[in-house]
């Protein structure tokens, strides 16, 4: 029996967030299936992380495995439905297991899709044993989406959770090949009931991996000169042996070589325990405070007391660690003005070193979403369920709030990525292992050799303007690509010397896409990101506007959502004279010019 498994990234055109997807989940079934005897593997990282669609698919189809198992979040889910029908034409008596949060018995833009053939719901590592011993029979067990004549079946809910001390250790035992950042769990479930989260109603209490296997886990990364330690615990200050645990660190990171970040709470930290975290290497800790009315904190099981809240901030900022505090925009009660009272009040006690705002994601299966009628929310049917719409904010008030923070913070809250084809700044791109990022239209003859099996998602093609003028050369090409590879990014670098009107078949193309990408109205400008036009000259970089951002964004409920037209521009110093009237002298309805503000790495 041979085992392919892979886990998909939350897409990007600089590759920032795919350098960070760690398949630990799918690390844990690696694990098990070789202790079984079996060969599983894990996609290779470079198509996995980077690879477009059909890198993917190639990739799978040539391991010619008997089972494939994909990790499901919300950012991935489509684009692996989508690979998984086309994985059934080539090998149609293969099974695809479906695992991760995003499948649940409710989730029904996931069972309008019959592409899969089981669907692993909650914990997956008894289920995955159970599975793999009774192949090529699909076992009589909870926890399973089976799919029927009539459509998909659930088979009840699992409580059969394997004792974490028989769970092995991804990283213990190789199963999880990492260099340089080491993602930890040293608990499963959570103490807190957010109604507005999944993940503890896979548990019915918390539960603890032995002291000892993360102690030799985090040593182990000592060892090899690892970088970082993420903690992936919901709740790490509220761990049952917090003390004894931290003290253990300390004694292995004496020298702080390892830099450890986690999520917390911190309402409930004393200076003693804040110490041993500062002393254990800790440089980052994230706190969900989400909003700070009292309405709204009752109705998703939140706590807030500002006093402890403050002082335990107070503690660890004292011992030099980084606090990100988040809000969360869309909760129910909140209104545009409990949103800003939020940032305002953060800002003001100067309780944070980075403060983020979320937009809510109506996530199936939790509270929220079985109580959506009863609390006047509304959502996006598909992914990424942005909430649009509740009892005291519309869709406009969502988007506004993001504005203020913008206005609050001074700086950009979501900044479009530099393609990793036109950054300057990117010179070892060794990890791609020869995918083609960029494609150059230069003439004809270019155009018809692109390999679809061997480019990044997130690639640049460049035209000259004699080629971008001959749509008839490139544009059946083109759409071929995007036919076949409908989850990449794409980039187009055109010369300076066109006009708005040499890109209209360009941007017809981009209208005709569906990425999730898109689908944020939160962002601050230009919701159009999955297809972008930009133009390198006298040392800018600038992306050109989408037509689109002339007219407002309808959203599955049918309400609308603004935008300002902006040409954003990278530039080293200020913008010039003689671009600003080069842009208005293209457009009848200039676009806002602004400073193109580049995520960091």
């Amino acid at each position: 029996m041979k085992i392919i498994l892979l886990q998909l990234p939350i897409q990007g055109h600089d590759f920032f967030f795919s350098h960070e997807n760690i398949p630990l989940a799918i690390s844990y079934l690696k694990a098990i299936a070789n202790q079984m005897g079996l060969e599983a593997e894990i996609l290779p990282t470079h198509i996995m992380n980077y690879g477009s669609d059909q890198s993917i698919i190639r990739s799978i189809i040539d391991f010619k495995p008997d089972i494939i198992g994909m990790s499901c979040y919300m950012w991935n889910l489509e684009r692996n439905l989508f690979i998984a029908r086309e994985i059934k034409k080539h090998l149609p008596q293969a099974t695809i297991i479906l695992g991760g949060p995003e499948i649940t018995p409710e989730n029904g833009f996931l069972l309008n899709h019959s592409d899969f053939d089981i669907g692993v719901v909650g914990e997956g590592e008894w289920i995955w044993n159970v599975i793999l011993q009774s192949y090529p029979e699909i076992p009589k067990i909870p926890g399973l989406l089976i799919k029927e004549e009539k459509g998909w079946y659930f088979t009840g809910v699992n409580t059969s959770l394997m004792d974490l001390n028989e769970v092995p250790s991804p990283f213990l035992t190789d199963a999880l090949n990492l260099k340089g950042i080491l993602w930890l769990e040293s608990v499963r479930g959570c103490i807190n009931r957010c109604a507005y989260c999944y993940y503890h109603k896979n548990y019915p209490r918390l539960r603890i991996f032995s002291l000892e296997r993360v102690v030799k886990e985090i040593q182990k990364a000592w060892d090899r000169n690892f970088e970082e330690i993420i903690f992936l615990d919901p709740c790490f200050d509220r761990h049952p042996k917090l003390k004894f645990f931290l003290e253990r660190m300390v004694e292995i990171n004496v020298d702080k070589k390892l830099k450890f970040y986690a999520e917390g709470e911190l309402q409930d930290i004393d200076s003693s325990i804040a110490k041993l975290i500062g002393r254990a290497g800790f440089v980052e800790l994230e706190v969900g405070l989400q909003s700070i009315n009292k309405e709204a904190l009752k109705i998703i099981h939140r706590r807030f007391n500002p006093d402890r809240f403050i002082k335990g901030i107070r503690l660890l900022q004292k011992e030099g660690i980084e606090v990100m505090v988040d809000l969360i925009v869309g909760l129910p009660k909140d209104t545009l003005y409990d949103i800003v009272r939020g940032i305002e009040w953060i800002i003001e006690n100067e309780v944070y070193d980075y403060l983020m705002l979320y937009p809510l994601s109506l996530i199936h299966s939790t509270e929220l979403h079985q109580k959506a009628v009863e609390l006047g929310l509304k959502a996006m049917p598909y992914p990424p369920y942005f909430v649009t719409k509740t009892q005291n904010l519309n869709a406009e008030e969502i988007h506004q709030a993001f504005i203020e923070y913008e206005k609050y913070m001074g700086e950009e809250i979501s900044p479009i990525e530099m393609p990793i084809g036109l950054d300057k700044r990117k010179k070892d791109l060794s990890f791609l292992c020869g995918l083609d990022y960029s494609i150059d239209f230069g003439n004809p003859k270019d155009i018809e050799a692109i390999n679809l099996n061997k480019t990044t998602y997130s690639l640049t093609i460049k035209m000259s303007r004699e080629i971008l003028r001959m749509p008839e050369r490139w544009i059946g090409t083109l759409k071929g690509y995007l036919e076949k590879n409908p989850f990449s990014l794409i980039s187009i670098e055109v010369p300076s010397d066109i006009y708005p009107e040499d890109l209209a078949t360009l941007f017809d193309l981009a209208r005709g896409r569906s990425h999730i990408i898109d689908r944020d109205y939160t962002v601050t400008h230009t919701p159009y990101r999955s297809f972008l036009i930009f133009t390198k000259d006298k040392g800018l970089i600038w992306k050109w506007p989408d037509p689109r951002e002339w007219t407002s964004v309808e959203l599955s409920d049918g309400q609308k959502v603004s935008f300002t037209p902006v040409c954003t521009v990278a530039t080293d110093e200020e913008i010039p004279d003689w671009f600003i009237g080069y842009i208005q002298g293209r457009y009848k309805n200039p676009p806002q010019i602004r400073l193109w503000q580049l995520a960091e790495d």
